[in-house]
């Protein structure tokens, strides 16, 4: 049986289409393949960074916690350029997780952690406390030297010769035997008679000056 020149390519033809159809169904399928594979691996990303971003997010929190908590437990002396750097720092810390949480929309799990940055915000920004300041204590004044008592009385002063004399007694005799006669230079027990004026006597003991009045007569 002889076979015709034009049934040899039709049949050339038919397979090739075939083999055509064939090659874009496999295609298709691999295409499918791939997206549903892409899709569930999305997915997946999707559900788990997340959670991912809030653990890295809250250990990052925590240390600037940490950091809050000591700056503001610093002595008192802490120089205020010092307290300043470390202020900044921390508030440039605090943007920085801001800035993470603000890249993705926020979920349900991100609100806790969003409300613990702003309490810590409100931290940062009250001012820093005064240092308690030390009351100075109190220096009692020098208690003033009690004045020397001389150990006489006087008891009047007369003029012999156009001279005058100071009449002085111990104090703590009463004898009339004992009375003395002072003249302005002379001195009894360290204390000099310097000048009688009026009704006045006037000693001096080292660097005291006293006046001692005279009874009239």
């Amino acid at each position: 049986m002889t076979t015709m020149p034009g049934s040899r390519q039709h049949r050339h033809g038919t397979l090739l289409r075939a083999a055509t159809i064939t090659w874009l169904l496999l295609i298709s399928a691999a295409v499918v393949i791939d997206h549903v594979a892409l899709s569930g691996l999305a997915a997946q990303v999707e559900t788990n960074a997340p959670g991912l971003q809030v653990a890295v997010l809250e250990k990052r929190l925590a240390e600037l916690v940490q950091q809050v908590e000591q700056a503001q437990q610093q002595p008192d002396a802490l120089p205020q350029a010092r307290y300043e750097v470390e202020h900044q720092a921390l508030e440039q810390r605090l943007n920085a997780i801001e800035q993470a949480l603000g890249s993705r929309p926020t979920a349900d799990n991100l609100l806790p952690l969003q409300a613990r940055i702003e309490q810590l915000e409100m931290r940062l920004s009250a001012p820093r406390p005064a240092p308690p300041t030390t009351p100075r204590p109190r220096t009692a004044a020098p208690a003033k030297p009690k004045l020397a008592e001389p150990p006489f009385r006087v008891i009047g002063a007369e003029l012999r010769a156009g001279e005058q004399f100071l009449s002085i007694l111990p104090s703590d005799s009463g004898a009339l035997s004992q009375v003395r006669l002072l003249r302005p230079g002379e001195a009894e027990t360290g204390w000099h008679l310097e000048t009688i004026e009026g009704n006045a006597a006037v000693f001096r003991n080292g660097d005291d000056t006293r006046r001692l009045p005279v009874p009239a007569q």
